[in-house]
């Protein structure tokens, strides 16, 4: 699968999904495309199931390392591209953005410096393909950069700025920049709205717009504690906006704060890798304690992980607070401290993770000791809804089929899964010759569900799916349209 295609995997009728749709009356319309158990969205009813946060594997050494390729930062962006069928990489190297390229997103050659910045931080990119309306502006980049102070705007020259390129190589920077000010209130003077130093832009297919996910300050008036090495900021946040020409953004609004179930001084620096499955958006938040020691009874110079976020309509975000990509347990590895995601990429049937991995603390030796690891997993095995030793139950709400084709995406080597129609009502529907479907076993991604006749007959009528499992995990289902 290609990562345009992955990144933007939304199905045929997914164009019009939003948040109210789960919450008005009747059947949902899904559409085609993944449909993952990561929200409550198409769960109608749940029993011994357990929803469980899964973990990538990690390779055991950095893809790229610091004494090679210079990485000081754990912001970056990975792409496919096609035309020279290879991978490509963006990353920093001090201030500046370099690229790479690899056959294999795991080896990594031709590392040149792409974009001579001065003072920045960040390396997000997005790609609109070779159709892009404005070739000269098909490669599109933005980051926190600060130009010199002018004594005549007493340095409104700090924020988010954006460049654009025909090739990813040669960059044009946008003759206005800051498209968003760290200082939008006045020099010096904190405000809710004041892009900081971490920025990651993505496109959204199902609004058809660009958005970036960006740290924000809080403020004194928020109440909260102040966080080692915070200064006047009190925590980091994590802030959006959108944006449909890439140059004029909506003034941000916050996405995550801590709140009263979190530890210590949780704070967040910012969310990379968003990407679209079926009617979800998911990012991988940065989640920083500066208040914590790498080791117990070490210095408390922070540590870092990645946690998962979702979001329905692009707008409103629920994140987990269990890791995703938790630090390396190891004493003295690499990735000790930190593990901050900065992108992903498809790759047949797994999904590679790029991760900024710290050895020591949050601070420590950034010229040294950040480089950058890679960590895999099946596609689409986020969360699972597990009935690891027993059996579980999940009935979804009622939903209009369509297409002819059920595949599963579960693992049960030692289980099953079964598959069983009902009506809106849940009652049994034996309209295909069964009830229930043929039972599937094994560690399958992508495993069709039989019925004696097609579900084609059923195509945009109303039923609820109840999924039976035992001793195995659910991850979700998708539907395909005609076969051929």
């Amino acid at each position: 699968m290609r990562r345009r295609d992955f990144l933007g995997a939304c199905g045929l009728s997914c164009a019009g999904l939003a948040l109210a749709a789960a919450e008005a009356p009747g059947p949902l319309t899904i559409g085609l495309g993944p449909q993952l158990f990561l929200d409550d969205y198409l769960v109608g009813r749940i029993e011994g199931l357990v929803r469980r946060v899964e973990s990538p594997e990690r390779l055991p050494h950095p893809v790229l390392d610091s004494k090679t390729f210079g990485t000081t930062q754990p912001y970056l962006t990975v792409l496919r591209d096609e035309e020279q069928q290879c991978y490509r990489i963006w990353y920093n190297r001090g201030a500046a953005v370099w690229h790479a390229e690899s056959a294999d997103g795991i080896r990594w050659v031709g590392w040149r410096v792409a974009w001579d910045l001065r003072r920045s931080y960040g390396a997000s990119l997005v790609d609109d393909g070779k159709d892009a309306a404005d070739p000269k502006r098909r490669f599109k980049l933005a980051n926190w950069q600060a130009g010199r102070t002018r004594e005549d705007k007493n340095g409104v020259d700090t924020g988010m700025y954006v460049g654009f390129s025909p090739d990813g190589l040669r960059w044009t920077a946008y003759d206005r920049n800051p498209v968003l000010s760290s200082w939008p209130e006045g020099r010096g003077k904190l405000s809710r709205h004041g892009v900081s130093d971490i920025v990651d832009v993505f496109y959204d297919p199902l609004r058809r717009r660009y958005a970036t996910a960006v740290k924000l300050h809080a403020l004194p008036e928020d109440g909260y504690a102040p966080a080692p090495r915070a200064g006047r900021v009190f925590r980091r946040l994590v802030g959006l906006s959108v944006s449909k020409d890439f140059v004029h953004w909506e003034k941000p609004w916050r996405i995550f704060t801590p709140d009263s179930k979190d530890d210590g001084l949780l704070e967040f620096y910012g969310m990379g890798g968003v990407h679209q499955r079926g009617g979800l958006t998911i990012g991988l938040v940065r989640v920083l304690r500066d208040d914590l020691p790498c080791d117990r009874g070490g210095p408390k110079d922070g540590i870092g992980y990645a946690v998962l976020a979702t979001s329905r309509d692009g707008v409103r975000w629920q994140r987990f607070r269990e890791p995703f990509l938790d630090r390396n347990p190891e004493r003295g590895s690499w990735d000790h401290a930190m593990t901050w995601i900065g992108g992903i990429l498809p790759v047949g049937d797994e999904v590679y993770f790029y991760y900024g991995g710290y050895a020591r603390g949050h601070k420590v030796a950034p010229d040294r000791e950040r480089q950058i690891g890679l960590a895999r997993m099946k596609t689409d095995r986020y969360v699972a809804l597990a009935a690891d030793r027993g059996e579980g139950t999940l009935r979804t709400k009622p939903f209009l089929v369509p297409g002819d084709r059920l595949m599963l995406n579960a693992r049960v080597p030692r289980g099953e899964a079964r598959v069983r129609l009902l009506d809106e009502a849940g009652r049994p529907l034996g309209s295909l010759g069964h009830v229930d479907a043929k039972p599937v076993t094994g560690d399958v991604l992508a495993a069709e569900v039989r019925w004696p006749r097609s579900l084609g007959e059923l195509r945009g009528k109303p039923v609820c799916l109840e999924f039976r499992v035992r001793q195995g995990r659910l991850f979700g289902f998708e539907f395909h349209g005609r076969k051929g």
